[in-house]
């Protein structure tokens, strides 16, 4: 069952992953949605995207065995995503109280994980990679 999902609600066929600048937590979403989840059409992405991934978060990633490989960042309107209408499961990585990402529009099933964000502080990085995990699983 998805965290946060009210009434036991089915579990997704796809889910996306938001936040500010998709370099960091969503990219290490996605990466690891792709690896145990393979049945999970997963993507990321930005609101306001930076243009490149977090080495720290990178390191981390393949510290861990993931691949890397085919990640970048990128906004909402990118191809790959499409928005954020044709997604099941809309999963935010804590940045809804900054505003980053408030104007997402209407979503099918919108949840926050409420994670940290490793971009001023590296030392968070394994334990969000490790939230990360435990969230992925649970969807």
């Amino acid at each position: 069952m998805v965290e946060g999902a009210e009434g036991g609600a089915p579990a997704p066929a796809s889910v996306l992953f938001v936040c500010g600048h998709n370099a960091g937590r969503s990219i290490a979403a996605e990466c690891v949605t792709r690896a145990l989840r393979p049945e999970l059409r997963a993507a990321s992405c930005g609101t306001y995207p930076s243009g490149k991934v977090n080495p720290n978060v990178q390191a981390e990633l393949e510290r861990r065995g993931y691949s890397v490989e085919g990640l970048f960042s990128k906004a909402l309107d990118h191809e790959s995503v499409g928005g954020v209408e044709g997604w099941d499961l809309v999963v935010t990585m804590g940045c809804m109280d900054s505003g980053a990402c408030e104007k997402l529009g209407p979503c099918k099933q919108l949840v926050d994980w409420g994670l940290p964000d490793p971009h001023g502080d590296a030392s968070v990085i394994p334990s969000v990679v490790s939230k990360i995990e435990e969230h992925v699983r649970a969807i």
